[in-house]
């Protein structure tokens, strides 16, 4: 016997996957076909249909997810990170090539000259003699590229194919970058799939952000010398270097400038948010290095050190993708008229 009270209520629950102007539009005339085309006696509605009509619901969400930064400041924080993180990331790696550290003269021994030549450095154009880091670059290079373009889902299977390097071991970046690079491109894959798109980033992103990103750049290139300066083969050869603390000093007058001007230009707060999710990984690896113990986070990296330093990027990551693909309730419109209730 048909109940048609429980299919209607089965049929209702998958409607709402749907964006809720679709619904206000569409969702009788949607609930009509699929009422009229049930079977004698259905109950519920069948598997088949449900994957169907969520796969398409799902699918519109992900195209239409946000369309305004008054009114959806999440999605657009989620745009303009698409093309931030990726640019961010090569403008670190491009500073680790301009910007080498120097070993100090009294660590250039005859020893040293011979093995690393009479200008010693950590870092810097050697770097590009390595395959590792010439793929590394060159991803780097062709995802930001693809984001600038708009190319959602290329930048997507992009940051897979970068992701397959890595584990094969053709993705090779100092340790700093590395956890850098891995935090950036779990939010960047994150908010290219659950945001309007790069395209949208791209409009939203202004010459403030670009001054900001380039501050948080520099402060990254200034942490990653300090990290250098007091590593154990340095801090062996130099004996107690204060250039350590020069740079500590520089990363974080950048770092402050960065946080300044973005609250002074009152910069989306969400995006500044996966910012800073994004660092967290990486203010972990320079607060635990890997000459500090047998305990450091990337040196072994165990599950419990993986699960410290990439924990709330994943969490954020997929609770950015849920929010854009889950149904939401609407709140059902107030009253007008005399019955419309009064403030206390």
């Amino acid at each position: 016997m048909t109940d048609p009270a429980g299919l209607e209520r089965g049929y209702r629950r998958l409607l709402a996957w749907y964006p809720a102007a679709f619904r206000r539009e569409q969702d009788d005339e949607m609930l009509a076909v699929l009422m009229a085309g049930a079977r004698q006696g259905q109950r519920r509605p069948g598997l088949v249909e449900s994957v169907d009509l969520i796969r398409s619901a799902v699918g519109m969400r992900l195209r239409l997810t946000g369309s305004g930064s008054q009114d959806r400041p999440w999605p657009d924080a989620l745009a303009m990170f698409s093309v931030a993180g990726p640019l961010l990331l090569l403008l670190a790696t491009i500073f680790e090539v301009a910007l080498p550290y120097h070993l100090p003269s009294a660590a250039r021994f005859p020893v040293l000259a011979r093995v690393l030549g009479a200008h010693p450095a950590i870092g810097g154009l050697h770097f590009l003699s390595f395959q590792g880091f010439d793929i590394a670059l060159g991803c780097q290079v062709v995802i930001a590229a693809l984001v600038l373009l708009g190319l959602r889902w290329a930048a997507l299977a992009a940051i897979a194919g970068t992701a397959v390097c890595w584990i094969v071991g053709l993705y090779e970046v100092p340790d700093l970058l590395q956890v850098l690079s891995a935090s950036g491109y779990i939010l960047t894959a994150a908010a290219l799939i659950a945001s309007p798109g790069p395209r949208r980033g791209r409009q939203l992103l202004t010459w403030r952000h670009g001054i900001v990103l380039l501050l948080v750049a520099a402060a990254v290139q200034a942490s990653t010398l300090m990290y250098d300066a007091t590593s154990s083969f340095v801090s062996f050869l130099t004996r107690n270097s204060p250039e350590g603390a020069v740079y500590f000093v520089i990363s974080v007058v950048l770092a402050a400038a960065a946080a300044g001007l973005a609250a002074a230009w009152r910069m989306n707060r969400y995006f500044l948010l996966l910012l800073g999710v994004m660092f967290y990984p990486y203010v972990l690896q320079i607060a635990f290095p890997t000459n500090s113990s047998s305990d450091n986070l990337i040196g072994h990296p165990t599950p419990g050190h993986l699960a410290w330093l990439f924990l709330p990027a994943l969490l954020l990551a997929c609770g950015a993708i849920l929010g854009a693909v889950m149904p939401r309730r609407s709140r059902p419109p107030l009253p007008s008229g005399p019955d419309r209730p009064r403030p206390a």
